[in-house]
């Protein structure tokens, strides 16, 4: 069963978020006495802290997605340079067998550069079977050995750089996903002690009852969107 997409339990940017907790965190300790009396402990104010440090240290999602670019962009690199490597000995066949020749077929599907990056891989695994097959015929169009390991090496290298491209967006993901469930349990912390701080103050200190006051409305409460109207 596919797992449901996490998402964020509060309407706030969660640089806000995160300097609420930092706020209340110190409210908190002034109100130490009162807190007290209604079980706030030592254990408790390190699950706070805790969760506070936990969403800090969590990198954001523009540095999650350069991470993904990065990757992309050293895949598409080792593309194109294996592309030039496999062009050229697609030309060298051509040269020699002719286009339309069975022998030049052998060195694979021609369209590269229509082709996906995984399909990329596979014909350059046949083209560097077929160029070593031919390796003597072709010499006069300046194949060698060593341009056939270059093709080798060339391909090896995208295959890496496919998987790791592959990993990263799943590391950025899991990671994205992670951040937002760390998000969620401080959010989670804050409504609770904030209720606890209105609740202490309510009616007996004006100010301090609003310093416990999350979202900047006059209900004190998160806007909700207006529903469009069919």
């Amino acid at each position: 069963m596919k797992k449901n997409q996490v998402k964020r339990d509060f309407t706030m940017s969660d640089a806000v978020l995160k300097q609420k907790a930092d706020e209340l965190i110190a409210l908190i300790d002034r109100d130490i006495a009162e807190f007290t009396d209604r079980g706030y402990n030592a254990a408790k104010k390190a699950e706070l802290t805790t969760a506070r440090n936990t969403v800090d240290n969590f990198p954001n999602d523009e540095q999650l997605e350069a991470i993904k670019m990065n990757l992309t962009e050293q895949k598409d690199a080792a593309r194109s340079a294996l592309e030039k490597t496999m062009r050229s000995i697609f030309n060298m066949a051509e040269n020699v067998f002719g286009l339309y020749s069975a022998k030049y077929k052998e060195f694979g599907n021609a369209g590269i550069s229509q082709q996906s990056d995984a399909e990329v891989v596979r014909v350059a695994k046949i083209m560097s079977l077929t160029a070593e097959k031919y390796l003597t015929e072709l010499s006069d169009e300046g194949l060698t050995s060593e341009k056939i390991a270059t093709l080798i090496a060339q391909r090896n290298t995208l295959d890496v750089a496919i998987d790791a491209q592959a990993q990263g967006v799943s590391d950025r993901d899991v990671a994205a996903e992670g951040r937002i469930e760390a998000l969620n349990k401080l959010y989670q912390l804050l409504t609770k002690y904030t209720g606890i701080g209105k609740d202490i103050f309510y009616e007996t200190n004006e100010a301090k009852y609003n310093d416990y006051i999350i979202y900047d409305t006059p209900s004190g409460l998160p806007e909700v969107p207006p529903v469009d109207q069919v």
